[in-house]
C-alpha cells in the first residue's frame, strides 16, 4: 500500500465538529484521566463536561492527580476507542468567583454531582486543553485511526497498526 493510500486527509472543522458531539455525549460523561509524575502513572475516572473542545472536571485539591498534574501537566483521557491527549491546569477553588465561569460549565452538565460536592472544603476546578484526539472507526471495512491535531490544525485518517506511533 502506498502512503496515501494508508493516509487520508479529513475536513478539520468537520472532524473538530464531530468530535465536540462526541464530548457532550451522555456516553462520554465520565472518561478515564491517566496523569503522571516521577516515574508512577496513575488512570482514575473522572466526571467530566466540555465547553468546545476544553474539558473540565473537579476533584480535591490534594489529590493524587492534582499534585502529579501540578508536576506534569501532560495528561491524556480516554473511553473506548475515543482517546485525548492534552495539557491539564488546575484552576483553583471549584467555588471562587473567578472560576465560576467553568464551575456552571459542569453545573449545567452535572448539576447533582455539583451540589453534592460544592460544599465540600478543598474542591477544585480543573480544565484539559487537548492538543491530539484520536477515534478508531472502520473505512471501507479497514481499521483506521482518526487524528484531530489541534497544534496543527490538522485531521487525517491512518490505518491502525501501520505507524509505531500507537
Amino acid at each position: 500500500m502506498s502512503r496515501e493510500e494508508l493516509r487520508k486527509e479529513l475536513d478539520y472543522e468537520e472532524k473538530k465538529k464531530e468530535i465536540i458531539t462526541l464530548l457532550e455525549s451522555e456516553d462520554n460523561a465520565i472518561m478515564v484521566l491517566a496523569t503522571s509524575s516521577d516515574d508512577r502513572v496513575l488512570a482514575r475516572s473522572v466526571l467530566i463536561a466540555s465547553d468546545g473542545l476544553d474539558i473540565y472536571f473537579f476533584t480535591w485539591g490534594h489529590s493524587r492527580k492534582c499534585m502529579q498534574i501540578q508536576k506534569n501537566p501532560k495528561v491524556a483521557l480516554c473511553k473506548g476507542n475515543f482517546q485525548i491527549e492534552g495539557v491539564a491546569e488546575i484552576l483553583g477553588n471549584l467555588l471562587d468567583e473567578s472560576n465560576k465561569e467553568y464551575t456552571d460549565i459542569i453545573r449545567n452538565r452535572h448539576p447533582g454531582a455539583i451540589e453534592t460536592w460544592e460544599d465540600q472544603s478543598g474542591m477544585v476546578v480543573a480544565m484539559v486543553r487537548p492538543m491530539l484526539m484520536i477515534t478508531g472507526v472502520s473505512i471501507d471495512d479497514e481499521p483506521y485511526l482518526e487524528f484531530l491535531d489541534l497544534e496543527n490544525e490538522t485531521a487525517y485518517a491512518e490505518r491502525w497498526g501501520l505507524r509505531a506511533y500507537y
